[in-house]
């Protein structure tokens, strides 16, 4: 019974201490508006006290911020002209000296203290707030799921093949972000789908698993600079994926398929065991209709009873192994863990490929 006392009075303590760290939070939060200049253009009002991301997207603008705003992605570096706060040390981490020097901050990290001016890349400036509606969610492979949604109202996402958005989560505390590729087809403006793969002790993925048809989320976009263009769709194309980084490969490939695939194009996909390949028929019965497309499967930890018998090991060692013709006109697209990309990056470059015309997109958030 004491034990029981004891644990009580230390929970009632841990909480009083929590309400009054909030509660002081509150008291020394800066209070009141402040003026907001996006690349000269009229001021609009902010609440101060909050950080330059959120406050942009208060003012219309919504940039990207792939690892919800710690920081670490570099994603919604700007320019910060006028009434920034002091630079962090996490941006010394992130931004070279010389793009401090020019400027150059990152949006999550600036406190919105004063009347603030800021140059935000034109290209960011067409990302949109949508409300989107789950029609659907497929389990395709372990832990892995496909969730289609409508776009509500009179909106459209027009995006290019390989982009993302952001979803946002609305936490008791805090409202945070996370960046999902879109795995469908570019041609469809009203809807898209995403490939989530749930992590454990993911807060948005797991959020994002738990959907039912008929929920709302809202979301963001299009980001990103790997994407697919019209030029590109007529150079070979290397497509190299790691786990549930095919999603935006995906909306690559049907791209190139509305096209009739006009140049070679492989896929090669790395996953550990096939109950996390996904696709895998869908794949290979788009290889067998054209002659032009080769999929090319990999697993580094096949499991007995799967009864595997393709390629074994990680995905950048079945690449290296292959004899990829006209390498130096071609275009790859590589997505999945950082460790994955570098080693993807250094064979693609070994075979003769230049690295300006390897595009990258890590999938190290969730």
């Amino acid at each position: 019974m004491q034990a029981l006392l004891v644990i009580l009075i230390i929970n009632a303590f841990v909480l009083i201490l929590c309400a009054l760290v909030a509660f002081s939070g509150q008291l020394l939060r800066q209070s009141g508006d402040a003026d907001l200049v996006v690349n000269k253009e009229s001021a609009r009002k902010v609440g101060c006290g909050q950080s330059l991301l959120p406050a942009l997207a208060e003012a219309g603008i919504f940039l990207p911020a792939a690892c919800g705003g710690k920081g670490t992605c570099g994603r919604c570096e700007i320019k910060v002209i006028a009434g920034g706060s002091s630079v962090t040390p996490m941006e010394t981490i992130i931004l070279e000296p010389q793009r401090l020097q020019s400027l150059a901050r990152l949006a999550c990290q600036v406190k919105v203290r004063q009347n603030i001016e800021v140059e935000v890349p034109a290209g960011l400036l067409a990302a949109k707030f949508l409300w989107a509606r789950l029609e659907s969610a497929q389990v395709v492979a372990e832990e892995i799921k496909t969730l289609q949604f409508n776009i509500e109202d009179d909106g459209e996402l027009d995006f290019k093949p390989g982009q993302y958005i952001q979803i946002f989560y609305q936490m008791p505390w805090e409202r945070v972000l996370r960046a999902y590729s879109i795995s469908s087809s570019a041609s469809t403006k009203k809807s898209f789908s995403l490939d989530i793969q749930r992590i454990s002790g993911g807060l948005v993925s797991n959020y994002l698993h738990q959907l039912q048809p008929g929920d709302q989320i809202e979301v963001s976009g299009p980001f990103g600079e790997m994407y697919l263009t019209d030029e590109q769709a007529n150079c070979p194309i290397i497509l190299v994926a790691g786990g549930v980084g095919l999603a935006p490969l995906r909306a690559i490939l049907e791209k190139l398929r509305e096209l009739n695939f006009p140049q070679p194009v492989w896929l090669f996909h790395g996953a550990r065991s096939r109950k996390n390949l996904y696709c895998e028929k869908y794949f290979h019965e788009l290889a067998q209709r054209y002659a032009s497309f080769k999929y090319l499967p990999a697993l580094s930890n096949p499991m007995l009873e799967e009864g595997w018998v393709g390629s074994r090991g990680l995905i950048h060692e079945l690449l290296e192994q292959q004899t990829l013709t006209g390498v130096s006109e071609a275009v790859a697209f590589v997505c999945g863990p950082s460790p994955m990309m570098q080693a993807v990056t250094k064979v693609l470059v070994a075979k003769g490929l230049a690295s300006d015309r390897i595009l990258t997109d890590p999938f190290d958030f969730s």
